[in-house]
């Protein structure tokens, strides 16, 4: 047994061994950075840049790296912005850092360090003569060359943003390709702009604590204070069992919104399809005026607009009049049972049941004769009762808020806000983003998510772009797909929320399976942000 057990750890340590000589090289990709004086910018492939995908061996370090760059953007010395001996370069990491002998580890080493799927690194040029300009300021005091920072663009939801407003983990910031230009073969693209000032300073942001099973409470708390709009807003939440939620960014901020809005609606208004928020003992001014901060930092910070709410009642919050259809949204305010009997009366009185619609008329405290002439003067004055009238100490305490703090929007951008914000199922597919070259297996799983799109309902639906964005409501311009390898037993979506992407396997046989594995992450409402 002993020369058994010592026979087999020979042949298992000389098969690792044999399986790690397999594995010699590795892909990277390099990008070429040129910075002009004070813009810094990305060269796109039509002009002799782009990112190019070659394979280095596993040894491989700075000068390695370095040789390669001036090959590809740089052959035989030459580039479209001059030859090779009129630059200084560098080599950047990619999370922009420069990287030096130092702190250039080998190619193995940094691909178990990052772990990322592919690693990306920068050839960054400037020309010789800037340098000495670089040095100093105009007043003649040194800088540190440290403090020229430059901006990352990503092509994502909100458009185009600085990375530093962007709080993303590494593995969403440099995923894979997609074509959102004419440029396909450029990755990432960095567009002329100047240096983006430093991060905000410590005392500039506020942290707030959120805990999970106290959101509305903790929500209110934290913004009762008028302070919170003249600084960054970072939150950490707490888990039910005490632990700190690791994830951070924007996509918790904007899932934190979603949470609280979710409690308000059940806690502090009426209505069904649109709803509108009642007056309660417990809730003073000062907690009407912490839920208008909500949600006009909401609005200014995730473009998030809680759009549930009558809209009479929020452009009477907004503009101090009614411009929308009050007995259009009143029919959304009442129950489905109340909408057929006030539909089929407004139509043809002498055809519906007269005690059904006293029924109904008495829920809301009419006191005039019903005729064929009278009912729509009354139903439009019972619809601004409830949608206006009854809130006005509401509207009276938001208004407050947003007079100080204006959402600048115009009535009918109010409406189609409303509209774009509301999450359907062709608005969702057409939000799906996915990489340039997609293989046969990867392109089955594309119509699998597709078709289990546009078979939700409208509460599934929410939950689905809450699991990739964070937000019940559509307030981005997509969601990028990313394809991994995962066995059977680990296989299940991740969504990344700061950078609304979402991972999936890409071993599904058949729909059915896609389809009873996805809805079992969206029916169990755990979602823990586990990444940083």
């Amino acid at each position: 047994m002993e020369v058994r057990k010592d026979g087999t750890k020979k042949n298992t340590s000389h098969s690792d061994t044999q399986t790690k000589k397999l594995k010699t090289t590795r892909n990277v990709e390099i990008g070429w950075i040129h910075s002009d004086s004070h813009i810094a910018k990305q060269v796109r492939a039509k002009q002799g840049g782009g990112t190019r995908k070659i394979q280095l061996e596993v040894n491989a370090g700075l000068k390695e790296i370095l040789q390669e760059g001036k090959k590809l953007f740089f052959p035989d010395g030459i580039s479209p912005k001059g030859p090779e001996s009129d630059f200084e370069f560098e080599v950047w990491d990619f999370k922009q850092n420069h990287l030096t002998v130092d702190t250039c580890l080998s190619i193995g080493t940094m691909y178990q360090t990052a772990r990322l799927t592919m690693l990306r690194f920068y050839i960054a040029t400037k020309p010789k003569h800037l340098e000495d300009d670089a040095s100093k300021t105009s007043d003649g005091n040194e800088i540190n060359a440290a403090e020229l920072q430059v901006g990352e663009i990503m092509l994502g939801s909100d458009g185009v943003q600085s990375s530093l407003n962007l709080s993303v983990d590494s593995e969403i910031t440099f995923g894979p390709i997609y074509s959102t230009e004419e440029d396909t073969e450029d990755t990432l693209i960095y567009e002329g702009f100047p240096m983006p000032a430093s991060p905000p300073h410590p005392e500039d942001v506020i942290m707030i604590t959120i805990h999970h099973a106290n959101t509305f409470n903790d929500m209110i708390t934290a913004f009762s204070d008028e302070e919170i709009f003249n600084r960054a807003l970072n939150v950490r939440r707490i888990l039910p069992d005490n632990r700190e939620e690791a994830g951070i960014g924007s996509g918790l901020l904007r899932d934190v919104l979603t949470c609280f809005w979710q409690e308000f609606y059940d806690r502090c208004t009426l209505g069904t399809t649109v709803k509108v928020p009642f007056i309660r003992h417990d809730f003073p001014a000062e907690t009407w005026k912490a839920i208008g901060r909500i949600l006009v930092k909401g609005y200014q910070d995730c473009q998030y607009l809680p759009n549930k709410l009558a809209l009479p009642f929020l452009e009477q919050v907004l503009f101090n009049n009614v411009y929308s259809d009050l007995k259009a949204h009143f029919l959304q305010f009442v129950s489905s049972q109340e909408r057929e009997v006030l539909m089929q009366a407004m139509s043809n009185l002498s055809a519906v049941d007269s005690d059904d619609l006293v029924e109904v008329l008495d829920n809301y405290d009419c006191r005039r004769r019903i005729t064929a002439e009278t009912l729509p003067t009354i139903v439009d004055e019972i619809s601004h009762k409830e949608l206006v009238q009854k809130p006005m100490f509401v509207i009276d305490c938001w208004r407050e808020i947003t007079h100080h703090h204006h959402i600048s929007l115009s009535p009918e951008a109010v409406t189609k806000l409303f509209s774009d914000l509301q999450p359907t199922t062709k608005k969702v597919c057409k939000l799906l983003k996915f990489g340039v070259d997609l293989t046969t297996k990867q392109k089955e799983v594309v119509n699998h998510l597709k078709r289990f799109i546009r078979e939700l309902d409208e509460s599934k639906l929410q939950k689905f772009l809450r699991f990739c964005t964070g937000s019940d409501l559509i307030v981005s311009d997509s969601i990028y797909v990313e394809f991994e390898e995962m066995t059977e037993f680990t296989r299940r979506p991740v969504g990344h929320t700061c950078g609304k992407i979402l991972h999936i396997a890409d071993s599904y046989e058949n729909f059915p399976d896609f389809r009873s594995e996805f809805n079992a992450v969206l029916e169990s409402n755990v979602w823990v942000m586990d990444v940083v």
